[in-house]
């Protein structure tokens, strides 16, 4: 079928201009191309794809920026948890500076799949995934799912140094540490990734004086293991640290962990996984709609698997905010 030509059913095609974010390293190659193939020739639509070389990150965010200028009538991203991120984060900052919300169509294909697992899409098979968002781009009138996203600022000495977007959680501390050493680990698949990270950390951690507030609340002062700030219910590739976090309800889910021993440490996400962590006291989980988290130096950051800040960092003070509607999920 050429695009514009009718389909099986001699119904004209539907024609839609979509950008499509590739991560290379999230899933097979083979599987890759297929996908590719699959969007080219998918009866019913007509697909004009700007499809920005992923060798260069940094490269195919900047032409997708671009793409997004020109305009498109949705973004499709294949990839893992920091691929989905990347892609909220160009929907909503072109929101931000247009008013206009471009649908966001995704394809989970990474180790931990964490905002594809609470949004209930297609996990272990991609190409179902992908077939439910075809399906969505066939009718240019179809329903969206209206999620909420995070937005992060970090500032150091009272001057903005940074924002992104964060499409599942902001992790700081321990799990931070965990996150930096299990993307080391990479020939450890997916959950068993975080815990074998989880067991070399342990060791070594020590719990840090750091400030916390929510919404506009005071500053306060305490020592904590880690905070982290969740979108969805899971973070690891399926731990549920906050089980009560949903992607919809303009709040975010603060867990907040306090000194713990080693032990205590290397028994914290197993615990979580069989939702037994309550047992730990020093745990708690506060819902809010903004997260302020004076950090110190030594202390890494860390959103949707990736780095914000690392561990020498001079200090900074990070705001989690959680943005309801900000994403038009497809499929």
């Amino acid at each position: 079928m050429t695009p514009g030509s009718p389909d099986d059913d001699g119904a004209p095609a539907v024609r839609r201009r979509v950008l499509v974010l590739l991560n290379p390293h999230a899933g097979r190659r083979r599987s890759l191309t297929r996908a590719q193939a699959r969007l080219r020739t998918h009866p019913g639509l007509a697909l004009d794809l700007v499809v920005p070389d992923p060798a260069d990150h940094t490269a195919q965010l900047a032409a997708a920026r671009t793409a997004l200028a020109d305009g498109v009538d949705a973004v499709v991203v294949r990839g893992g948890d920091g691929m989905v991120a990347a892609g909220v984060g160009l929907v909503c900052d072109h929101a931000e500076a247009t008013g206009r919300l471009v649908p966001l169509g995704i394809v989970p294909a990474g180790t931990g799949n964490d905002l594809a697992r609470a949004a209930g899409l297609h996990r272990s098979d991609p190409g179902a995934a992908l077939e439910a968002v075809l399906r969505a781009l066939e009718n240019p009138a179809a329903p969206v799912r209206r999620i909420d996203a995070l937005r992060l600022t970090v500032t150091r000495a009272g001057a903005v140094v940074e924002r992104r977007w964060a499409a599942n959680s902001v992790n700081i501390g321990f799990d931070a540490r965990v996150n930096a050493r299990a993307n080391a680990l990479g020939v450890v698949p997916g959950p068993l990734r975080y815990l074998a990270a989880l067991g070399l950390e342990a060791r070594a951690f020590a719990a840090v004086e750091m400030g916390l507030g929510l919404d506009d609340g005071p500053v306060r002062l305490e020592r904590v293991a880690l905070v982290s700030v969740q979108n969805g219910p899971t973070i690891g590739g399926g731990i549920p640290l906050a089980p009560g976090a949903r992607l919809d309800d303009g709040r975010a889910e603060a867990t907040v962990v306090g000194p713990l021993p080693t032990a205590g440490l290397a028994l914290l996400f197993p615990l979580v996984y069989v939702r037994a962590h309550r047992l730990l006291r020093p745990l708690r989980t506060e819902r809010a709609r903004r997260v302020r988290v004076a950090v110190p130096d030594g202390v890494p950051v860390y959103a949707d698997g990736d780095e914000v800040l690392p561990a020498s960092h001079g200090g900074a003070s990070v705001e989690v905010e959680a943005v309801p509607g900000a994403v038009a999920l497809l499929g």
